[in-house]
């Protein structure tokens, strides 16, 4: 029925998937080498790939009658699923196959590690004295498990044997697996500084990405052991060579990591190869020689899951996919998450010279006064108390909103934030009303008029701008330039003026017109939203500080 492609494919899969696949009318091929551009056949509508293959949008793309992606493994953050989905490729996976396997050889690594096995191995060829062989007991030890799926409780279960007290973390804790296995849930941050062994079972999402890094590794204690079975992208590599090379952490055992493709001869043959490498690849490289020369360090190739037990149930479960894919039936369907919006977060200039002696600033080039550099300051520390990061920043050309970005960045740790300026976020211009002193005005024209004046949609004033023209500049600019990067997932901070984020809030939240006027210019506040596929508020946020009150 299907032409099948088989990638990554051992002696044993060949085996086991033709036997599996025996009775059916389906045709199928074989590739021992991962998936590239080179190797693919533009008729193959199924292809099954290990997790050292990595299914791009090209390569689905140069494929126009794929119609399924068989992964052979729990995982499948090898594959582009945006692709997939955007091409209407059906992804599907093996949900279970080795969580006694894999936990097993998590305490195969554990073991080798606190028994320190391969130097005791080496001694038989050179001679090592007897005190550089001291290990040390598992029994009474702590062991934190990130991630409590069937891997994780399969561990729990073999640590308790060992006599290994177990705490756990897992953004959704099962209280009765706890109860019944013996395990006290804890907060990530306890977990790392209690545990003298951590083991990783979690699953990869870009979420997670570098779940341990150096601020992380650096709450382990320098006795503790991590181990990692799971995925490499959880791990930072780098701050984790740091933290063995200067003794803040007694050892690891690594079955994954990033870049680990390279430990196989025919990667790094290629890599030497290319006219250009990446300088991912050149790092992943770096790293691997480095752990290699660790005497604290076990690297093992993703080797995990390899009993023959568990690739023969990743094989038939494969086949199991595969055969009744064509019969509507997908009972291990992977489903695109949906991809996580980034989150706008916008904050008022601070106090500038003219607000602080009550002067409409408008299009004026005004520095913020002593104070306004201070609450700039005081915004920026509650951004880093609230762990706001952002990935870009915006404000208008005026030099205020510049000061007051610049000084929240640097309050909050974000040095290297890139940025831009635009004039469509620049204040209101107030025509003639532009450096008079608004309290006075307020009592030559009245109350009426001044609040129609400052409020007002479409007031006119003389030589200057309605509200309404700035939001005709405001919120193009929005949709067009910034709304983009929120939808790519990126954090935006917007620093911008009183009647520019009045326009903006106008568009976001759905304000009319008659309500404008009752939306107050926010000062000392930053709001953060995340916002639809047309740049309308989902959800809002607010987070007030007392000192950043401006003479508005």
């Amino acid at each position: 029925m299907a032409l099948i492609y088989f990638y990554d494919a051992t002696d044993i899969d060949r085996l086991q998937l033709s036997q599996a696949l025996a009775d059916t009318d389906h045709r199928w091929e074989y590739e021992a080498d991962a998936i590239s551009v080179d190797n693919i056949d533009p008729a193959a509508e199924v292809i099954s790939v290990f997790v050292s293959s990595k299914v791009t949008a090209e390569i689905i793309e140069k494929l126009p009658n794929l119609k399924l992606i068989a992964c052979r493994s729990t995982g499948f953050n090898n594959i582009d699923m945006q692709a997939a989905e955007s091409h209407g490729v059906t992804v599907v996976n093996v949900p279970t196959y080795g969580e006694q396997t894999v936990a097993e050889y998590t305490f195969t690594l554990l073991l080798a590690l606190a028994r320190k096995l391969p130097q005791a191995l080496d001694s038989f060829d050179n001679e090592v004295s007897a005190d550089m062989l001291t290990g040390w007991d598992l029994s009474g030890k702590t062991m934190g498990v990130i991630g409590t799926g069937h891997i994780g409780r399969s561990a729990i279960q073999i640590a308790r044997g060992f006599g290994m007290e177990v705490v756990a973390f897992d953004p959704y804790p099962n209280n009765e697996a706890a109860n019944t296995l013996g395990f006290s849930y804890l907060a990530l941050d306890d977990l790392l500084a209690r545990s003298d062994v951590v083991t990783l079972h979690a699953p990869y999402t870009p979420e997670n990405h570098h779940l341990l890094n150096d601020e992380k590794l650096a709450l382990m204690k320098p006795e503790a052991v991590l181990i990692n079975t799971a995925r490499g992208e959880l791990v930072d590599t780098k701050a984790l060579i740091d933290k063995l090379s200067s003794k803040q952490l007694a050892g690891a055992a690594l079955d994954v990591i990033e870049g680990e493709q390279l430990l196989r001869l025919e990667e790094e043959v290629t890599l030497l190869r290319s006219e250009s490498v990446h300088n991912d690849a050149m790092q992943y490289s770096v790293e691997l020689l480095a752990l290699h020369k660790m005497p604290n360090v076990i690297v093992t190739p993703h080797n995990a899951f390899n009993t023959t037990g568990a690739i023969s149930r990743i094989n038939n479960t494969t086949c199991e996919n595969i055969i009744r894919f064509w019969y509507n039936d997908i009972p291990n369907l992977v489903k695109v998450a949906p991809k996580p919006t980034g989150t706008l977060t916008i904050a008022r200039h601070t106090e500038s010279e003219w607000n602080a002696t009550g002067q409409w600033s408008g299009v004026t080039d005004v520095h913020l006064s002593e104070k306004g550099f201070y609450d700039a300051g005081v915004l920026g520390q509650k951004v880093k108390d609230e762990n706001i990061v952002f990935d870009k920043a915006y404000c208008s050309e005026q030099i205020r909103t510049l000061e007051t970005m610049s000084g929240i960045l640097d309050a909050s740790g974000q040095f290297e934030i890139p940025y831009e300026r635009s004039s469509a976020i620049n204040e209101r211009d107030y025509g003639t009303y532009t450096g008079k002193n608004k309290w006075e005005m307020r009592e030559m024209i009245g109350e009426e008029q001044f609040q129609k004046i400052r409020r007002g949609w479409n007031e006119p004033i003389p030589d200057g701008e309605t509200l309404k023209m700035v939001y005709e500049r405001a919120v193009p600019f929005y949709k067009e330039t910034i709304l983009p990067e929120l939808l790519a997932g990126k954090n935006i901070l917007l620093v911008s003026h009183g009647n520019s984020i009045r326009a903006l809030i106008k568009y976001i939240e759905s304000v009319s017109d008659e309500d404008i006027g009752d939306i107050e210019m926010i000062t000392g506040t930053l709001l953060q939203y995340t916002v639809d596929d047309e740049g309308k508020m989902k959800t809002k946020s607010e987070y007030a500080v007392e000192s950043a009150q401006i003479n508005s």
